[in-house]
């Protein structure tokens, strides 16, 4: 992708995803809606529900309607991490609040020990704030309220619809159809990317009691302040934002499970 292209010939693609929950390192994806366009006209779209292999809590399903009944069937995100990557390639993201929605993909490849797609992508709220400014809120929903675009909230494919409209709102309002991605890039502030958001390796000890390989026994609080004891078997040191944290295979649940250090209570 070169920064010289103008934006009239540049493809987009407008990416949303649901979940369980707000943390990416333990919640997962539970759909993903993508519209690859330019300003012209839609290319293409793409929607699913997905797995998440975990219960979908109460109160989020009450904010999206999706159910554990309803994801039962669907593929889980190892395999569509292909249409992911042929939907968002050699195209910049626009995105309703990015870091939310690549830090939930990108944790998805590192979970099982992939590469991120390069993603790039451009914030719609920044972008309406900056170009619509003293309006009360710039929530998606607010926002297509006042620009008369009818979505339906917490769809992954609708939302996704929703950054696109704006997005173009944008476009026409700054008079930039004329403009090329630097352009854009510089009236953004620099492009938001996976890797500047995304979970970092680290071979130094997140916590110098866990050693990695070896089957502790850990008494953690969980997010309800719950104190609770796990058998583990720690396998990598993460870095998320400011939170350290343990991959570690669970020998309770079965299965691989992200434990905040900052919640590990005490180490045997």
């Amino acid at each position: 992708m070169e920064f010289a292209t103008l934006l009239h010939d540049t493809v987009f693609c407008a990416l949303d995803c649901e979940t369980t929950g707000l943390n990416p390192i333990i919640d997962r994806i539970v759909s993903i809606g993508i519209i690859r366009f330019t300003l012209d006209s839609v290319i293409d779209t793409f929607y699913t529900l997905v797995n998440p292999l975990k219960p979908i809590p109460p109160h989020v399903t009450r904010l999206h309607g999706i159910t554990a009944d309803m994801v039962q069937k669907a593929p889980v995100i190892t395999e569509l991490f292909d249409t992911i990557e042929q939907y968002t390639s050699n195209a910049y993201c626009v995105i309703h609040n990015p870091r939310f929605d690549i830090s939930f993909i990108d944790s998805a490849y590192h979970q099982h020990d992939k590469n991120t797609p390069d993603l790039k992508a451009f914030d719609t709220v920044h972008l309406a704030r900056k170009t619509f400014k003293q309006l009360p809120s710039y929530n998606l929903g607010n926002l297509c309220n006042f620009f008369g675009i009818t979505i339906n909230a917490h769809h992954a494919l609708s939302d996704a619809q929703g950054s696109m409209e704006i997005f173009k709102k944008v476009i026409d309002k700054l008079n930039a159809h004329t403009w090329c991605i630097r352009d854009l890039e510089r009236y953004h502030g620099g492009i938001i990317s996976a890797y500047s958001l995304g979970i970092k390796s680290t071979h130094i000890p997140a916590d110098s009691r866990i050693p990695l390989g070896y089957r502790i026994t850990i008494h953690y609080k969980d997010a309800q302040g719950n104190i609770l004891e796990r058998s583990i078997l720690p396998q990598r040191y993460f870095i998320m934002g400011r939170n350290n944290y343990i991959q570690a295979y669970c020998y309770l649940r079965n299965e691989i499970r992200y434990f905040n250090t900052a919640r590990i209570l005490a180490v045997y």
